[in-house]
């Protein structure tokens, strides 16, 4: 099968690792697709015989429910999680390392959860019934957070148990459950198939009209991003935490209130049962049924009979484990990553700022930046290198997003060391030292490192969910996202452990060696796997 790249054509399909997840438009190309509701002309599966140019079609009214439910959740994601390493330091008294360690235990609660979810909706719920679940579950956070952060719950004590209870045990499992299942809900909205149009031999494609789906799911993860990000810090700072807690949670609320609102018009496909069991019964045959001169382990499941696989899913699980591998390096990207949620905001704390800024805002840039240089990338820049003769394969992407995440955090090495050599307090570990202390350098420093971890976001978090996705066989597809998306547990892991070093001057070692570290990964990782490319551009070629 084809995979999804950026900047192929004006409809192809674009995500982020601020996260876009669901499913690509193979999922809705088997059999028991074929039979759906249709308005209008009847639809075609097979391509027409006159078909002369495919387009997207309009989403549905129900369609951009679901993707105003997600814009409404990751609103209230990142309107609330962005003020948490300030609150826990300024209100709940916590040190740079305990709230850099709390905030990293709710990055590892926010992804481990997603195989949570996938399992309840495959093997019980369905997906509508679990987002909703789910959903409910957060709001229930959201709603915890607000009155723990609220002045008598601090002053009663109540301040850091309620933080924990309201983030772990609901907002973490909350935002979990609806990643694994929003976006593949959304793309099952839309019917599968060719749609004749009133122009002779112009179709209405779903793969196109899913894809356009797809684009505005991203940007209403990066539209919330950036509006959470602007709103709640400012209310934090001129009113109270609690009421801009509050924002999320009365946010939230609306958007399930307007996903539950198109119930009826859903498309809502029932369990089906979970294709691990599938996957652990072919991977067992082939281990009892090897073969001399096969080139695979898993060839020994080729021409199966009486088994509840095909070939096709077992040169898809290959396919699969192939990019499993890939992910193996993902754990230290995102641990560099996420030194923007926590130790980013720490070193702004430490800087020269304008009286009406909180740091913490300064998280916008990435949203930002990634707004305006997704469509850049996708229609200008890959357009013109393939011009150029410079084609971009999945692992030439992912290396680049690394080596742009390590020059980033040169910057960040550098520009912390510069701000030990300012004062008044340098490094801050004399006597005396003040709460809110800066030294004398600009804030404003720090948008360039916003900016590049951006950008190797386009190159590396947007092509491992398009790896995955091209990798796997359609049963699969959500399965291997679920794991890509996992693989940020082990950079929160990771995060949780160098906590203990988070603190002044400790924390400059900490952004060199993990600077250093992914620097030598990423050479590695592309002399590993660089083959990868020419297997993947032939896979294309022959539209397997």
């Amino acid at each position: 099968m084809g995979s999804t790249q950026l900047g192929d054509q004006t409809d192809t399909l674009s995500f982020s690792e601020k996260h876009v997840y669901g499913t690509s438009s193979d999922d809705f190309s088997d059999d028991k697709q074929k039979t759906h509701m249709v308005t209008g002309d009847l639809d075609v599966i097979e391509p027409p015989a006159d078909l002369e140019r495919a387009i997207a079609g309009k989403l549905s009214p129900w369609t951009l429910m679901v993707v105003v439910m997600e814009l409404c959740e990751r609103l209230a994601y990142y309107g609330a999680s962005l003020m948490f390493s300030i609150y826990l330091q300024k209100i709940l008294g916590r040190s740079k390392p305990e709230a850099v360690a709390l905030n990293r235990v709710n990055q590892f609660m926010s992804y481990a959860t997603t195989i949570l979810g996938a399992i309840v909706a495959d093997q019980w719920l369905g997906k509508y019934k679990t987002i909703v679940i789910f959903a409910v579950l957060y709001l229930v956070g959201l709603v915890l957070l607000t009155i723990s952060s609220a002045d008598f719950s601090v002053d009663g004590g109540f301040g850091l148990p309620g933080f924990c209870i309201a983030v772990f045990a609901f907002i973490g499992f909350g935002t979990g459950g609806i990643k694994s299942n929003v976006s593949a809900f959304m793309a099952e909205q839309i019917p599968s198939g060719y749609r004749p149009t009133k122009t002779p031999g112009v179709y209405e494609d779903s793969k196109l009209t899913v894809e356009r789906g797809f684009r505005y799911f991203y940007w209403s993860i990066n539209v919330g991003a950036f509006v959470g990000q602007m709103v709640c810090p400012q209310v934090a700072k001129n009113g109270s935490y609690s009421l801009a807690y509050m924002i999320p949670a009365i946010v939230f609320f609306v958007g399930i209130a307007i996903f539950v609102f198109g119930s009826k018009k859903y498309v809502k496909k029932k369990p089906q049962g979970t294709v691990l069991v599938k996957v652990w019964k072919c991977m067992r045959y082939a281990r009892k049924n090897k073969r001399e001169g096969q080139r695979h382990w898993l060839d020994g499941s080729l021409g199966a009979v009486d088994q509840p696989w095909n070939d096709e899913f077992v040169i898809g699980l290959q396919r699969s484990l192939r990019a499993c591998k890939v992910f193996l390096f993902y754990p230290l990207y995102w641990a560099l990553y996420n030194n923007m949620s926590d130790n980013f905001i720490n070193q702004g704390l430490t800087m020269r700022r304008p009286s009406w800024l909180s740091v913490d805002q300064l998280n916008v840039i990435n949203s930002l930046v990634l707004i305006i240089a997704i469509p850049l990338f996708d229609k200008f820049v890959f357009p013109l290198l393939r011009r150029l003769g410079f084609r971009m394969g999945p692992i030439a992407r992912i290396t680049t997003g690394f080596a742009i995440l390590v020059l980033g955090f040169v910057y960040v090495t550098v520009l912390q060391k510069m701000i030990y050599t300012k004062g008044p307090y340098f490094d801050f570990t004399g006597d005396d030292i003040p709460e809110d202390a800066s030294n004398d350098i600009s804030v404003w420093l720090q948008i360039v490192p916003y900016a590049a971890v951006a950008i190797s976001e386009i190159f590396s978090s947007v092509t491992g969910l398009e790896f995955a996705f091209s990798q796997a066989p359609a049963e699969l597809k959500s399965v291997l996202t679920a794991l890509y998306l996992f693989t940020n547990c082990g950079g929160a892991l990771i995060g949780l452990i160098l906590a203990i070093w988070g603190g002044d001057p400790q924390v400059l070692y900490v952004f060199a060696a993990e600077t250093a570290v992914l620097g030598v990964l990423a050479i590695v990782f592309y002399f590993c796997f660089r083959h990868y490319d020419d297997m993947i551009a032939e896979q294309e070629q022959f539209g397997n």
